[in-house]
């Protein structure tokens, strides 16, 4: 009797028996979701990773600095001579200048990048002329953005330019041929423009297409050039002057190695998107070998934003994202 009853207080009656099964089973399924939640939670977070570098170029010309330490980035020169050249750097750009020199002379002095570029280089460049006027006709100064051929010493190049004289200011872009002392340049565009600065960018192959951006303006373009500018190309930062003393500013300067940035490691059918700061987002769909295309406007080439991906169970977003185009990024865990 005493051994029955304790078997039976101990196994309990039915609806205690059930209800201790059932805190049983929910301990098991707690046990597993918190289990569950710690293997998650240990799982890496998802890296992005620079597989290439696609920024050729990159100076800002926003800090104070002794000329000198342009070199060996920049090759400076022109026909004006020492006194009557200046090139200087300071918080809101490289200046680059000539001195007063007589009626009728021209002089001029430029920066030159020491590396040069690819046909498929995106360059860019904000450029200021002086704002002072320029009314006699025997005067003229030129603020222009140059990309010359660097695989010889000859003087062919595509140009954009401000041209200040006989009191007009004009933006123009064109080409030129010549030797190894004089080239013949041709206008391709007179552009509209009664801006003092404008921000440049420009895309040639240095054959046949040439198109030139004054901010997110497409100014210029065409496919059917006969150019003649063997790349690779090196990049000229330069003012020209006639009687007169001129100076060009030049900021934010760089180079990308294309258009778009690539992102790889991801799932088909994803959908992935990049906001440039301060620009209406670019976007595109996971292709079939896990890779990205984001293609950028020219003139956005070089930038930071946010990178998101979204997909079935997927959400990731990469604020603070440095890019360039031409670049190649990995999602890794």
């Amino acid at each position: 009797m005493h051994d029955r009853a304790r078997r039976s207080t101990e196994a309990g009656p039915p609806g205690l028996r059930r209800w201790q099964r059932t805190l049983s089973a929910g301990l098991g399924l707690l046990l597993v979701v918190v289990l569950a939640a710690a293997c998650q939670s240990a799982r890496p977070v998802p890296r992005l990773v620079l597989e290439h570098d696609a920024l050729l170029f990159h100076d800002a010309f926003d800090r104070p600095a002794p000329a000198s330490s342009l070199t060996p980035a920049f090759r400076l020169g022109g026909t004006a001579p020492p006194g009557r050249a200046s090139v200087g750097l300071s918080a809101d750009g490289l200046h680059v200048g000539v001195g007063p020199h007589g009626p009728g002379t021209w002089l001029g002095y430029f920066a030159a990048t020491s590396a040069t570029f690819p046909a498929e280089a995106v360059i860019h460049v904000r450029m200021s002329r002086p704002s002072n006027d320029i009314s006699q006709s025997s005067r003229s100064g030129i603020s222009l953005l140059a990309v010359q051929t660097g695989a010889s010493r000859l003087l062919d190049y595509v140009l954009v330019s401000s041209v200040t004289s006989d009191g007009q200011d004009t933006w123009f872009a064109g080409h030129a041929t010549g030797g190894t002392a004089y080239a013949t340049t041709k206008m391709l565009a007179s552009i509209a423009s009664g801006a003092t600065t404008e921000d440049v960018t420009l895309q040639t192959d240095g054959r046949s297409r040439y198109a030139v951006y004054l901010g997110d303006r497409l100014v210029y373009s065409s496919a059917t050039l006969d150019l003649g500018v063997q790349p690779p190309f090196r990049v000229y930062l330069e003012v020209q002057a006639r009687g007169t003393a001129y100076q060009a500013r030049f900021q934010d300067f760089w180079v990308a190695g294309g258009t778009s940035v690539r992102v790889e490691g991801l799932r088909t059918g994803d959908h992935v998107a990049l906001a440039p700061d301060g620009h209406p987002a670019v976007s595109a769909i996971v292709g079939a070998d896990g890779t990205a295309r984001l293609e950028l406007p020219p003139y956005e080439a070089v930038g930071r934003g946010t990178l998101t991906v979204d997909g079935p169970g997927t959400r990731l977003r990469f604020p603070g994202f440095a890019f360039a185009g031409g670049d190649l990024f990995a999602v890794r865990d």
